[in-house]
């Protein structure tokens, strides 16, 4: 099976030095030094070298940044994310080039095309950049914060407050549901959501709400969303999903109960498949060609999920 997208970041993450103000400075001045830039909402990809800049682009680069996060270490190389989203856009509206022979892109629409180290890298970068744009002001008191330890804490300025915030990370739940069609079958719950491009199905999935583990978190989205019962959860994996914050975590679970009767307000269809129907109906050219329905794509914790089940595996 492919990597599960985003889920591999091929740098040391140097926690060491974050909090070294002289190893962090040396560290700006490495003549290797490498950047992922974001712009707005967008990644910058297709260049020779893949994702990073290096050279005197990079200099260039960070200096135009109006926010710099140290990633990690490849090798002795630090590895940088740097948000170029003050810089206007290009004459014609198009993101700015800055010289640069790559591309703007959405990593969502893009993420799956690249090699399992770029798009790790570019997650992190993004997921990072995202979270300092929403953490400009104390959730505590409402006063500016800074950003310390090499970009991956943000201090409140108020003295009288001081508050330290962190990168969060919102765990989400995504679980395959093994149970019977009509027929008798071996089957598995999906479902549509009005969203999604047409003809595409999925697996269920859903947020981890306070107070609450994963596990019995599967157990509620299931029933709430479906009507079914679930129990005998099994872990299967998880993905990283930087939209902006979000940890995919996969799980196995065996119906045991309810009638399956959909959440309209949560979803546009759910239904039970058997291996013969979607080996018959599903197909992954329709997710381009259209006329008939498809799995999520192959690189998906969803699809790790479904294939796993195809090829006659528990978890």
């Amino acid at each position: 099976m492919k990597p599960i997208l985003y889920s591999s970041v091929p740098l040391d993450r140097a926690h060491a030095l974050r909090r070294d103000g002289d190893a962090l400075s040396r560290l700006g001045r490495h003549p290797d030094r490498l950047v992922a830039p974001c712009w707005k909402d967008l990644s910058l990809t297709g260049g020779p070298s893949g994702p990073l800049v290096g050279g005197s682009d990079a200099a260039r680069l960070l200096a135009l940044a109006e926010e710099v996060v140290l990633l990690g270490l490849r090798g002795d190389a630090p590895v940088y994310a740097a948000d170029l989203s003050a810089v206007p856009p290009d004459p014609d509206g198009q993101p700015p080039r800055l010289g640069l022979e790559a591309r703007w892109a959405a990593l969502k629409a893009v993420g799956g095309t690249l090699p399992a180290a770029e798009a790790g890298i570019l997650a992190y970068a993004r997921a990072l950049i995202l979270w300092h744009r929403r953490t400009r002001f104390c959730g505590t008191c409402g006063a500016p914060t800074l950003a310390c330890d090499g970009g991956h804490m943000r201090a409140c300025q108020d003295p009288q407050c001081g508050a330290q915030h962190y990168p969060r990370t919102d765990p989400a739940v995504i679980m395959r549901v093994d149970g019977f069609d009509d027929s008798g079958a071996e089957a598995i719950l999906m479902h549509r959501q009005s969203a999604w491009p047409a003809g595409m199905w999925s697996v269920l999935a859903g947020f981890v709400e306070p107070g609450e583990t994963p596990e019995e978190a599967v157990i509620r989205e299931v029933r709430e969303e479906s009507g079914i019962e679930v129990a005998d959860i099994r872990y299967g994996g998880a993905q990283p999903w930087p939209f902006p914050s979000s940890l995919m975590i996969g799980f196995s679970a065996t119906a045991i109960g309810g009638a399956l009767c959909p959440d309209s307000g949560e979803i546009e269809d759910a239904r039970w498949f058997s291996r013969a129907r979607i080996a018959a109906e599903f197909d992954d050219g329709h997710r381009t060609g259209g006329g008939g329905p498809f799995l999520p794509r192959p690189e998906t914790i969803a699809r790790r999920l479904i294939d796993s089940w195809l090829d006659g595996k528990r978890d």
